[in-house]
């Protein structure tokens, strides 16, 4: 039922540890899986973001926020994490027909020192120019569940039922008065990314906020939170990034010698033709294998060749990412 992929913030495949980002620096998909971190039209300020095992009853893990630099959002700035839908995982909602239904988002959210409250803002993407905005809530010193009710949008129909962009959920922390809405009452092709008075997160160094437990469901009230096992999780976040590695062996008879190939076919095949990133790494004294070039790269694998740099024995434990993220 949970449209949301990884909200109990388990699979973090990148890396658990905090991580500093800015505008254009680590900005995006850092930590956790399926999570993207976003500093709009050139935000100033920073934020660190890991991965923590404080969480509530049934929840592993979160995703923690603290403020290193503040910065005031102007023009069409904000801060917050965002969530990217599929649109041919939202056909179901009926979206430009009079059959259009309702969704709820829901989420666990707590704070030891930050109490301004929280916007939460979507946006139709097949529709262009199609938004909602509500406020969720303040945070408290505990565990504390949110939802909010998105209603029914019946004038944009989710038009591309393929593996494309189709909605963009936010939580908002911080964002420009520019672009406040006073008192949103549904979908609206003006542009709202936060609801007036709502907070000003990056005004002071050190605010921290922790998220999880994230739901998106059809319907009106939020149920509860959909657990599933690690390894479901996993497999569905490797849908848009995927972590494996290549063995590659030979022999060279020379330096700048073809001496090895491997082939890989992932764990899940991605939703995109994915960006490969390759680090080959080599052995004691054994000259290591310079990757240059990929071979019939699909969403299911991908195939490397290897050159080698001297005479001799020569093998590789290729490290490669693939990422297919919307």
């Amino acid at each position: 039922k949970n449209l949301i992929l990884n909200g109990g913030m388990a699979v973090a495949q990148r890396s658990s540890a905090s991580v500093t980002v800015s505008n254009n620096s680590n900005e995006g998909y850092q930590t956790i899986d399926r999570m993207d971190t976003i500093f709009n039209a050139s935000l100033g300020g920073a934020v660190t973001v890991e991965q923590v095992d404080d969480a509530p009853s049934g929840i592993s893990n979160s995703l923690k926020y603290v403020s290193t630099t503040t910065t005031t959002p102007s023009g069409n700035q904000y801060f917050g994490l965002q969530y990217k839908i599929e649109s041919q995982d939202l056909q179901s909602v009926g979206y430009g027909t009079p059959e259009a239904k309702t969704m709820t988002f829901s989420f666990y959210m707590k704070s030891s020192n930050y109490t301004g409250s929280v916007s939460i803002a979507a946006l139709h993407h097949d529709a262009g120019t199609s938004y909602f905005t509500a406020t969720a809530g303040t945070p408290t010193t505990s565990w504390t569940r949110y939802s909010v009710v998105i209603p029914a949008n019946t004038a944009n129909v989710f038009n591309k039922n393929d593996s494309g962009l189709g909605m963009q959920l936010r939580i908002n922390l911080d964002c420009s008065s520019t672009n406040k809405a006073s008192s949103p009452t549904g979908w609206t092709s003006t542009r709202s990314d936060a609801v007036t008075g709502d907070g000003h997160f990056l005004a002071a160094s050190g605010n921290e906020v922790l998220l999880t437990g994230l739901q998106l469901e059809l319907g009106s009230v939020a149920t509860d939170f959909e657990h599933r096992s690690y390894g479901e999780e996993l497999a569905l976040c490797q849908r848009y990034y995927e972590v494996c590695y290549a063995w590659q062996q030979g022999m060279a008879t020379g330096a700048s010698q073809y001496v090895a190939a491997a082939s890989v076919l992932y764990a899940v095949p991605k939703r995109a033709l994915p960006t490969l990133s390759v680090t080959a790494g080599g052995f004691g004294s054994v000259v290591k294998i310079s990757v240059t070039g990929q071979r019939n790269s699909s969403t299911s694998g991908f195939g490397l060749q290897g050159i080698s740099t001297a005479s001799g024995e020569i093998y590789s434990d290729t490290k490669v990412t693939a990422d297919a993220e919307l």
